[in-house]
């Protein structure tokens, strides 16, 4: 009886870690600001996870590649990803599209030229020689859709440029061109919506010469094995989040206003650029 007793209020005290090993992870990396750090992607994962019926722990990667490696070994995992990525995993691993951010009513975004106020270029390809600075090598609006560019022109980017600045995240970009070490850089146009919301005062340091676009926002995405009636939920939940109070909190925070579905086919652009830069 002793024994059994002992059993039992063991099995209590370690069921709490049993349920938490059982979450499946929501992971993020690049697309939204200050990823590492942002209290607002707990807030966002929590409330999936309760309205999704479907218990869920953020997670933070260090790269696009990294992100993609997390869900090809976690099947049931989520994440916050970059088009390209999705592209790419969908075909290889079978990666599934859950929902699309809707920025500025649109579930579409575009890659912006940056660089310093007051340099005399108009244009990407004006920086023949100079620094590039891009977050992530498989970056749609960070590396490819610049690199598509550039081809267009008859450019490669990889020779246009005398250095090519890895620096993990836009806001990584756009600190190397505010502080010189960088000449130019094409970021996400969402984050840096975002940034300068955060950093006033970079404004007038700033000057957007290009725009490339629209494509397809950064989608949410589940591994190959999560369930279909999982999907369902989480695709219910996702587009109802703007009519839920707290769900519009955390919209109005990211500076999102909800999500729609789309069908694979929707990043159809994304993938004519890999292939054409192949």
């Amino acid at each position: 009886m002793r024994f059994k007793f002992i059993a039992c209020a063991a099995l209590l005290i370690l069921l709490p870690f049993a349920n938490n090993a059982h979450a499946a992870k929501l992971a993020f990396s690049g697309v939204i600001l200050d990823q590492g750090n942002n209290p607002v992607l707990s807030d966002f994962t929590d409330w999936l996870s309760t309205h999704g019926d479907y218990p869920l722990e953020p997670a933070y990667t260090e790269s696009y590649q990294a992100l993609s490696d997390a869900l090809k070994k976690h099947r049931n995992d989520m994440a916050w990803t970059c088009g390209v990525p999705f592209v790419e995993d969908h075909a290889r691993d079978g990666q599934q599209l859950v929902a699309v951010p809707l920025f500025r009513g649109e579930a579409t975004y575009y890659s912006v030229t940056v660089t310093r106020a007051g340099r005399a270029e108009k244009k990407l390809g004006d920086f023949k020689a100079g620094v590039l600075a891009y977050s992530d090598p498989r970056s749609n609006s960070g590396f490819v859709a610049p690199a598509f560019a550039l081809q267009q022109q008859g450019l490669d980017i990889n020779k246009h440029f005398r250095l090519l600045l890895h620096t993990g995240l836009h806001e990584g970009s756009i600190n190397a061109v505010l502080n010189g070490l960088a000449d130019v850089a094409n970021v996400d146009e969402y984050i840096l919506v975002e940034y300068l919301k955060s950093h006033p005062q970079d404004s007038d340091k700033l000057v957007v010469l290009e725009r490339f676009g629209p494509f397809p926002f950064t989608p949410i995405v589940a591994g190959s094995k999560t369930p279909e009636d999982v999907i369902k939920r989480l695709q219910q939940a996702l587009v109802s989040m703007h009519e839920d109070a707290e769900g519009k909190r955390i919209l109005d925070l990211l500076g999102l206003d909800g999500f729609v579905i789309k069908p694979t086919s929707f990043y159809q652009p994304v993938a004519s650029m890999l292939e054409s830069l192949k």
